[in-house]
């Protein structure tokens, strides 16, 4: 099941922006699992995970290959490959998953915008302003 044309409003943990909820509505429960398994993968510089800074912005898995289009706060991030690694590394150990594929989008744009308030005062507790 492809899950690239999503559009639903599903609703989930006050912690998942409504970008990243928009962006999951229509997962098969395989792709569920996998959006779970990537909300594990902290941030290397900021205290919350990848889906919790919405910077996973699509997963799709198709006869055990799964697709994750991601993007960054800001080009030339110094922690790209250590990221797509972790986000191989992780996915690969997943019953069901046979290969992962990783690609950078900039569209959109990332924006401290997409941050759900639950992950701002997290990072305003570690010191990091907004």
């Amino acid at each position: 099941m492809s899950t690239k044309q999503r559009t639903g409003g599903a609703s989930g943990p006050a912690r998942k922006s409504e970008f990243v909820q928009r962006r999951r509505a229509g997962a098969s429960t395989f792709e569920d699992q996998l959006w779970a398994e990537l909300d594990e993968i902290p941030d290397p510089h900021i205290p919350v995970s990848l889906v919790e800074m919405a910077m996973v912005y699509d997963v799709t898995a198709d006869d055990g290959h799964v697709d994750v289009e991601m993007s960054f706060p800001c080009m030339g991030c110094p922690a790209y490959d250590m990221i797509k690694n972790d986000v191989r590394s992780c996915l690969r150990v997943v019953d069901g998953v046979d290969s992962v594929g990783v690609d950078v989008v900039w569209d959109p744009v990332w924006s401290k915008d997409m941050l759900t308030e639950p992950v701002r005062e997290k990072m305003r507790n570690s010191g990091i302003s907004l």
